[in-house]
């Protein structure tokens, strides 16, 4: 994760701050922060050879924002451009509740089984096999959804009753904290699920 701490929350900072020490207004100072994030999106389509559905969300946020922020000419969206990403991934995490399998899934079998098929058909197939892993991915999902939505609330709060540099400052710590945080959880609640699992056979086959 250090390119992602360093393009998507280091840069914009540094930037956002030499450019309003140099006399730039604040709204062309967060605009020009704006430009990492995006670079380090395209840097991953160059390195991948391939588009991520997620990669192409943000990167419509970010351009549909910054562009909205300057021809509005308000601070404040342009402060608030990453609550409506962030509230878009928490409504698309409840949405996908609603289909066949939710995005959490998707997301967790990209980083355990990566682009290796014998464990994609492995992932795949605790999916069918086990129904409580179906629930305990759908209970992950929702709670990935509940908690982007919340972040998404405090930034507009942060944007209400901080100044734009110290918003600047703490919202990517904030987002990386969030992230870092469900990350985490989420292996540890699965790890446990799946131990639960795992007692829970060897009970039946000792009786």
């Amino acid at each position: 994760m250090l390119p992602t701490l360093l393009w998507d929350a280091a840069m914009p900072v540094i930037v956002f701050n030499v450019l309003n020490d140099r006399g730039v207004p604040t709204l062309w100072a967060l605009a020009a922060g704006g430009i990492f994030p995006a670079a380090n999106i395209a840097r991953g389509w160059v390195k991948t050879h391939r588009l991520e559905p997620l990669g192409i969300i943000v990167m419509t946020f970010l351009t549909l924002g910054t562009v909205t922020s300057l021809i509005s000419g308000s601070v404040f969206f342009a402060l608030i451009k990453d609550s409506f990403m962030t509230a878009t991934f928490g409504l698309i995490c409840l949405g996908s509740l609603l289909g066949q399998r939710p995005l959490l899934f998707y997301i967790s079998r990209q980083f355990v089984a990566g682009d290796d098929p014998a464990r994609n058909e492995w992932w795949n197939g605790l999916w069918e096999q086990f129904p409580g892993f179906r629930s305990n991915m759908r209970f992950v999902t929702a709670m990935w959804g509940v908690v982007y939505l919340i972040e998404a609330l405090v930034r507009v709060g942060f944007a209400l009753t901080m100044t734009p540099a110290t918003v600047v400052t703490v919202s990517p710590i904030m987002a990386f904290g969030v992230t870092i945080a469900m990350i985490v959880w989420t292996r540890r609640y699965m790890i446990a699920a799946r131990d639960r699992r795992i007692s829970e056979a060897q009970a039946q086959q000792a009786g």
